[in-house]
């Protein structure tokens, strides 16, 4: 873990406070809560915004993708997979495929 000086403002120096207290937590570990929520809000937005794929989503919060989905959903951005979607996926990967021939690939 990297060691960053920054300058915070009074209202969120309060914010951390305010987390710190209610979790009992130290300070430092709150900065760092608010900061990962912040980012994962942000994704969300971006991914919400069409800026970035759920893959893109998933691997910047760390998550697989059906946990990024959900932590997108709880964050207000919906996904565009509807129940139809995740049904035609499923029945192309189970349709039966024709076998490679020989000599091709």
């Amino acid at each position: 873990m990297s060691v960053r000086s920054i300058r915070i403002t009074e209202d969120i120096e309060a914010a951390i406070r305010y987390v710190a207290e209610r979790e009992d937590a130290e300070q430092a570990q709150s900065l760092r809560k608010l900061a990962r929520m912040g980012f994962a809000a942000y994704v969300a937005g971006q991914f919400r915004a069409g800026e970035v794929s759920l893959r893109q989503a998933a691997e910047l919060l760390g998550l697989t993708l059906w946990d990024a989905l959900d932590r997108l959903a709880a964050l207000g951005a919906a996904g565009n997979v509807d129940g139809e979607s995740v049904l035609t996926g499923l029945e192309t990967l189970e349709a039966p495929r024709d076998p490679p021939r020989r000599g091709h690939v």
